[in-house]
């Protein structure tokens, strides 16, 4: 029972990885709270959706779609939203990012209603044996092209040109405007990537998990403690932050019931608070 239980809190964890980071990067990098986060992990659920329901496409591989479909809405919300407001201040940008929130849940209700929907895939129902331990084939496949997806991020953060200017700003923004760098440009990659980490998780999540607009607040709050575990602006961090979160809900449904699984998330983040108030990295990074 142990063990089972430890193989779906780390199963659970690592769709919760790629979903906080992400959100890490936009609130530590572009320096922005995106309440309407969760309004894009379930639209890419319901890309998924579409995509399953009309062409028979998989999740896993739909989701590529969901991604750069939801980079290009994040590049709009960004030029075009928030932006020109930046200078407002967070209560500002909070006010406008729940706007997108509110818009993007209406039009779900619209297209979609608020029923839950399921994507139902031939080999949902398989799984294989570890030992003592079963271990459900979309999970296990989920986990993987999680981890394989936060990899690439960091080689994307660390290796290319656009990646060290996102760096380069968050660490020093008049520095990088001193040498000519387009600072809005890379707070505006940096926002739309995180837009469609969003994306891609929402169309993982749809490959194992209902979903419906019921989600929107609940995954928001997943993704808060995430990157305020792990510490902002850090990918390896905001891993870290997901696989504590997975175990701690995991553990806390075993043994406390259900109805605790939010609430020991919330113990867990202000205890890690009190000990590092910089998150489980502590410092601003990738490495």
């Amino acid at each position: 029972m142990g063990l089972q239980m430890l193989m779906n809190a780390t199963l659970l964890g690592g769709l919760y990885a790629l979903m906080g980071i992400g959100f890490s990067l936009q609130w530590g990098i572009s320096g922005i709270i995106n309440l309407s986060y969760g309004a894009m992990v379930v639209l890419g659920s319901y890309i998924s959706l579409e995509f399953f329901n009309f062409f028979h496409i998989d999740p896993f591989i739909s989701m590529i779609m969901s991604g750069a479909i939801l980079f290009v809405i994040g590049a709009i919300i960004y030029r075009g939203l928030l932006q020109p407001f930046l200078k407002g201040g967070i209560v500002f940008t909070l006010i406008l990012t729940f706007a997108v929130r509110l818009i993007v849940e209406n039009i779900i209700l619209k297209v979609w209603s608020a029923d839950y929907r399921t994507i139902r895939l031939a080999y949902a129902g398989s799984n294989f044996q570890l030992g003592d331990v079963y271990i459900p084939l979309t999970k296990f496949l989920t986990f993987i092209t999680a981890g394989i997806l936060i990899y690439l991020t960091y080689l994307f953060m660390m290796n290319t040109k656009i990646g060290k200017g996102i760096q380069a700003v968050a660490l020093d923004k008049e520095g990088a405007q001193a040498v000519g760098m387009d600072v809005e440009k890379m707070y505006m990659i940096n926002f739309a990537l995180g837009t469609a980490l969003a994306g891609l998780t929402g169309s993982l999540w749809a490959s194992i998990y209902s979903f419906s607009p019921h989600l929107l607040g609940p995954l928001v709050g997943k993704v808060f403690i995430i990157a305020i575990l792990g510490g902002l602006g850090n990918i390896w961090g905001a891993a870290a932050g997901g696989l504590l979160l997975g175990f701690a809900e995991t553990a806390g449904a075993s043994f406390l019931g259900s109805q605790w699984q939010e609430a020991i998330g919330m113990v867990i983040m202000v205890s890690v608070l009190l000990w590092r108030p910089y998150g489980l990295m502590g410092k601003k990074f990738f490495g």
